[in-house]
Parts: structure tokens; sequence; C-alpha cells
């Protein structure tokens, strides 16, 4: 038998080439990765800063044994406030992932909710927000609080998802809604957050004077690769504008979580890995 050496020296690194890809396209779909950002602001007192634990876009997923892997995340992360900005809960996938994660993380720091479009798709709102209210969890349903974290005033608003005027109320507007709810803040002073699901929207959300913006909805893309941020994002098209990261719109600074979804879509993350995202307000 006559072996070809020369073709198995063209064959073996094409093979570990392959093998490696493979490895980091796993990795990149499954391993929960953290981003950080610093936000500076003369509104926070100095030496009294806030850290912002953002979760977004879950879809019920599960990540690790009864959510371990996540939850000893945000535990490590030890956040003053945790922000869930809409889609925690899937359309399709049982409601046990969310409840696996409120349950391991209630108590850590108070936990603020905004809806998204899979809360109104799955057909279980009312069900949706009775799990919320009964691990602790702050609705914020085109409403806003004022809060005091490590001697900061801070203003905690958030909007309903746009599609609740196709599933709960077909008289709502969310431009409407944001104009009764939250004109009467442009001229109190206070750093100011506003928590909306839907990143495509930033134009309305700029006719009001919130500081910071918070959102999910992109899933990042969901395909990243060299100059490509996102490949593609529902309500955006191809090659979103608003894929994941942070933006800056004058005074106010906008943060997209790129989502911690493994369920929804059903086309793998690619070089996109699940994303919590800590926020230092200082």
């Amino acid at each position: 038998m006559i072996y070809n050496l020369k073709a198995k020296k063209k064959i073996y690194p094409a093979l570990i080439i392959l093998m490696i890809f493979c490895a980091v396209f796993t990795t990149s779909c499954r391993t929960i990765s953290t981003k950080s950002y610093e936000i500076s602001s003369p509104l926070i007192n100095k030496g009294n800063s806030i850290i912002i634990l953002l979760i977004s876009d879950l879809h019920s997923s599960i990540h690790g044994k009864e959510q371990a892997s996540l939850i000893k995340k945000i535990v490590a992360i030890n956040p003053d406030l945790i922000i869930l900005s809409g889609d925690v809960f899937d359309s399709t996938y049982p409601m046990y992932g969310v409840e696996l994660l409120l349950a391991g993380i209630s108590g850590i720091a108070p936990i603020y909710f905004v809806t998204g479009n899979h809360e109104y798709w799955s057909g279980n709102i009312h069900k949706i927000r009775d799990i919320l209210l009964s691990h602790g969890v702050i609705i914020l349903s085109d409403s806003y609080l004022v809060i005091e974290v490590n001697n900061n005033k801070l203003v905690l608003a958030g909007i309903e998802d746009p599609d609740r005027e196709f599933f709960d109320n077909r008289l709502y507007n969310q431009r409407d809604s944001m104009e009764k709810a939250f004109r009467e803040l442009d001229f109190l002073p206070a750093y100011k957050i506003l928590i909306a699901h839907r990143p495509e929207n930033i134009k309305v959300y700029r006719e009001f004077s919130f500081d910071l913006v918070l959102s999910g909805h992109t899933h990042g893309g969901q395909v990243r690769f060299l100059f490509i941020n996102g490949l593609y994002a529902r309500n955006q098209g191809l090659f979103p504008k608003y894929a994941g990261g942070i933006y800056t719109h004058d005074n106010m600074t906008h943060i997209i979580s790129r989502g911690l979804s493994l369920n929804y879509p059903r086309f793998p993350r690619i070089f996109n890995s699940p994303e919590l995202v800590v926020i230092r307000l200082e």
C-alpha cells in the first residue's frame, strides 16, 4: 500500500484549523460573557458609584444546571440594581428558566422589569406579571420611581413594549404614553434612566430628558465577524445600526445588551456570546 505523505501534510493543518474554528464557534454560542461600561456624571456623588446589572433577552434559556452558571456570575457582580429589559420570558419555551433565575437572585438587589415583545406574544402576560411580583420584582409600566442608591438620587423609568397595542390594549400608543408619563421629568434634578426594550425607537426616547437608556431586543445581531457588529436584528434588518454596545446621542447614553438567549431565534449565535452587561455610574 502506498501512502501519499504530501496529501497528509496538506490535510492535517486544515483539520486542525477546522477543529479550532468549531471549538471557538461552540464556545461563542454558549459561554456567558460580561461586558462592562463606565459612565461619569456630575449628578452622581463623588465616591458613591452605582453598579447596575442589565439582563435582557433570556428567552427562558437555562445556563448550567438550574441556572447555576448565570446565578453565580450575578452573585459575583454584586450589583446595586438589577434591570430586566424585556424578552426575559419566551413566547414558546416554558417559564421555568425565568423562575429558576428569579429564585436564585431575589434578595441580591432590587429588581426592575419592563416588557418585551415576547412577553406579549406568549399570551400569558397576566401570569408573567404574577410570577414577577411573587419574586419581589418591580414592574415599570409606563411609569417611573425616584429612588436613592448609595446616597444618589435616581429616576428609574420603564416603558411597555409597543406590541401591547396588538395583544393587550388596542388603544395603546407608546409615544403618547411616554408623553403623559415622563414629560414632567424634564426639570427634575436627578440622574434619569429609561428602560426600553427596543433600541430602534431611540428617536422617540431622545425627545425626553433621560441621561441613560437601557435596551435589548437585537440579540447582538446574532452573528458577529471581524468588522460586522451584527448581521441581522428584528425591526432593523441586515447590518443593524443598533446591534449592541454603547451609543451616544448628544447628552444621552444608550446601552444595548446582546442578550442571554440560547433558544431564540433558532439560528445559533456565531462569535456573539450570551452577555451580561455591567454599568458603573460614577
